[in-house]
């Protein structure tokens, strides 16, 4: 019945979910780097960036702590941390986390550089930081949108602060890439403001510009160079 369950949840998220080829593929990858590092009850985890906390199921065991920032391009009705901190300095002791995770947020963060600083400051040594940074996006949480990254740039800023980056992997394809780039597109700027034409239009074209672009990518040729985000995954040395 679960297996049912999950087949169908994922049939309706599909169906409604305009961009659910880049929503369902992060969260895979996060789950699947989260659940590997057997998080044990005495660990503590640091969410930077929480947000609405979409990821604290992911740590049934140990500690999960979410932080965030009073003032950005979410209303406050978007973030429930457990500590609001001034952005640039994390409110914590040197060496007080076994992990750190901070998803979609470095793009946000006029000094990224800085704040990852801050980020290895508060590990233990050893910690561990996963992330997830887009490369392809439209602008959002306008004006405070101020960078992209590709997978060579994340592992130079790593690398120069101290960390051991040990994976990178890429959340989507270049066909789904465009497939969800297609919807977006539609959705922000062909949607007539009629209620219910938003739900229409995912009906009716957005979920099968996806389902085309789920076959597509499975069987063109791709080389990997276009993708919507990178998950990486590092230690603090």
């Amino acid at each position: 019945m679960g297996y049912h369950n999950k087949v169908k949840d994922s049939l309706l998220e599909i169906v409604w979910n305009p961009i659910y080829l880049c929503e369902h593929s992060l969260r895979s990858k996060l789950k699947k780097i989260i659940i590997n590092f057997k998080i044990t009850s005495s660990d503590k985890w640091l969410d930077v960036g929480c947000g609405l906390r979409p990821y604290e199921g992911f740590f049934p065991e140990g500690t999960y702590i979410g932080v965030d920032v009073d003032s950005s391009g979410r209303d406050h009705t978007m973030k429930s941390p457990d500590h609001f901190y001034d952005g640039h300095t994390l409110p914590f002791p040197d060496n007080s986390f076994e992990g750190v995770i901070s998803t979609q947020v470095l793009e946000h963060v006029p000094d990224p550089q800085g704040l990852l600083v801050e980020m290895y400051r508060v590990l233990k040594p050893g910690g561990r930081l996963i992330m997830s940074l887009p490369f392809i996006w439209q602008e959002h949480e306008q004006p405070y949108d101020y960078f992209r990254f590709t997978r060579y740039g994340v592992d130079s800023l790593l690398k120069q602060i101290g960390f051991e980056v040990n994976g990178i992997l890429k959340d989507t394809g270049s066909i789904e890439m465009f497939a969800v780039m297609f919807n977006s597109y539609i959705l922000h700027n062909l949607s007539p403001p009629i209620r219910g034409m938003g739900r229409l239009i995912t009906l009716m074209i957005c979920f099968p510009v996806q389902l085309i672009a789920l076959i597509l990518q499975r069987i063109l040729p791709d080389n990997g160079d276009l993708y919507l985000n990178i998950v990486v995954w590092a230690r603090k040395l």
